[in-house]
């Protein structure tokens, strides 16, 4: 096969079908460049009950497990496949463990039920140690030669503790259903949990909410990058990488391991702690992105003023020349400051879903921050985005579209351009903007939103994929109800 050739895969099991995927590089923006089944999965406990827990996909009439009680499925086949995949053993210990209120609680956890999943694999499946479901296969990726940092775990105190109540609340919930002492003693128990706390992906839905947790082998493969060039997207529980920038290699690829980004030291810590690697990606050496990301409003004129946001080292203005004085530093100091206290509260307004306590919050806070940061530093863009998606939750619509509107703009100025996230925004900016804004000429600039977020979904996650079906229709009916017709969608 030549390096650039093609490969098609037409797997009936794939719910998107015939796949093309591109094997070899050179790779050019949006080619796929992988897809792959989970090794092992489970549902967010949030979503247990709303979809089935095998293919992932929302029901109406969700059936319960009879046996166990506990797993939830849309029909009898995927109810089989589930029995034949890892149900048949997990079930009675489901049932066993529903009915102690002392061994009920663990078993929602998510890498709880992962190691469960893996154990009953490496003791019931003879497959279990070959290739995963991928294609391209990577004949070296097998569980047993995935990276588990066992050594570096047994130094945290907090992970030992966890590791030492699930060791013990297997050892019961296993009691007279079948013997795995074998594989839940410390050593054993801590590298399967090393693998999968390593290796394994959040797995999203059509509309960007957490559907569940999987190990996938081949997916796993792909280094971290704080500024990556390829993206993770998901039919059901099927991942999908495309490239979103031109890469030479497979293995140049590069994902990224966070769910946004952060200064480099705080994000080099992040990724230190869970994932035990010292990141050296272009992002965490350049050192003018943590400027921009910390830029700050110049008292002379409004212009642009970038700011290391550690040894608070500026530049002068971009407009003016003008340096920060020991007072402007002071107050950048205060501004961080609070916006670390407020933080805090805005988590415990979410873990309740108080969306008025979150707005609240949040409006005070970046009323503040804009007195003195620029509307590109990241902590303004960060809070003003807190801002839409709660006031969008509560209905206030002119003030969603005012935020999205201006994060249309300010958002890619510390962020990637490809990524779901500004879709969203460019989607949102112009589903609220329609609902403010009546003029034609302003609701064709608002389409022409809607068709860059297009772009941005057809390169991360394909034309072919739920996610770009779920943008089209929605941009459909967008068109019809500002009664307008024009081959906009001929740019995507």
């Amino acid at each position: 096969m030549s390096a650039t050739s093609d490969s098609y895969a037409c797997d009936p099991a794939f719910p998107i079908g015939p796949v093309k995927t591109k094997m070899y590089g050179p790779y050019q923006i949006g080619d796929r460049v992988l897809y792959e089944k989970p090794w092992i999965f489970v549902v967010s406990e949030k979503c247990r009950q709303g979809i089935c827990n095998h293919c992932f996909q929302r029901g109406p009439t969700l059936k319960r497990c009879t046996g166990c009680g506990f797993s939830w499925y849309c029909g009898k086949e995927c109810q089989k496949a589930s029995w034949k995949f890892v149900h048949k053993y997990e079930c009675p210990i489901f049932k066993n463990a529903l009915a102690s209120t002392e061994l009920a609680v663990p078993l929602t956890i998510e890498t709880v039920r992962l190691c469960l999943q893996a154990i009953i694999r490496i003791k019931h499946d003879k497959s279990w140690n070959l290739p995963s479901d991928a294609f391209p296969i990577l004949p070296n990726r097998t569980f047993t030669n995935l990276m588990h940092h066992w050594e570096e775990i047994q130094n945290d105190p907090a992970e030992m503790e966890f590791l030492e109540v699930m060791s013990s609340y297997f050892y019961k919930t296993f009691k007279g259903i079948a013997d795995y002492g074998d594989l839940i003693d410390m050593d054993q128990l801590g590298v399967i949990h090393g693998r999968i706390r390593i290796n394994n992906m959040t797995i999203f839905g059509t509309y960007g909410d957490k559907l569940g947790v999987g190990l996938y082998l081949s997916g796993s493969s792909l280094d971290h990058a704080c500024l990556p060039n390829a993206c993770p997207s998901f039919s059901g529980t099927l991942l999908n990488i495309h490239t979103t920038e031109s890469v030479d290699c497979f293995d140049n690829l590069r994902l990224s391991y966070l769910d946004k980004l952060y200064f480099s030291k705080p994000r080099r810590e992040m990724l230190q702690k869970r994932y035990y690697f010292d990141c050296l990606c272009r992002a965490c050496v350049d050192e003018s992105l943590d400027k921009r990301m910390n830029s700050v409003r110049c008292s002379n004129c409004d212009g642009v003023i970038l700011m290391e946001p550690f040894s608070f080292e500026s530049e002068p203005c971009q407009k003016c020349a003008q340096s920060c004085s020991e007072k402007d530093v002071e107050n950048v100091r205060q501004m961080l400051e609070l916006g670390r206290h407020t933080q805090i509260l805005l988590s415990e307004a979410k873990k309740s879903d108080d969306h008025r306590r979150v707005l609240s919050l949040s409006e005070e806070l970046n009323s503040k921050l804009r007195k003195v940061l620029h509307p590109f530093n990241s902590l303004v863009i960060s809070t003003s985005l807190q801002i839409a998606c709660s006031a969008d939750i509560l209905g206030q619509y002119a003030k969603a579209f005012a935020h999205f509107s201006e994060l249309s703009t300010t958002y890619t100025k510390v962020h990637p351009f490809w990524t779901f996230q500004n879709a969203e925004i460019l989607m949102k900016c112009t589903t609220r903007g329609l609902i403010v804004k009546t003029a034609p000429k302003e609701q064709l600039e608002l389409l022409k939103h809607f068709v860059e977020a297009m772009k941005i979904v057809s390169v991360c996650a394909g034309r072919d994929s739920p996610t770009f079906a779920y943008y089209k229709k929605f941009y459909e009916d967008c068109r019809e109800v500002c009664s307008f017709s024009s081959p906009l969608e001929n740019n995507f």
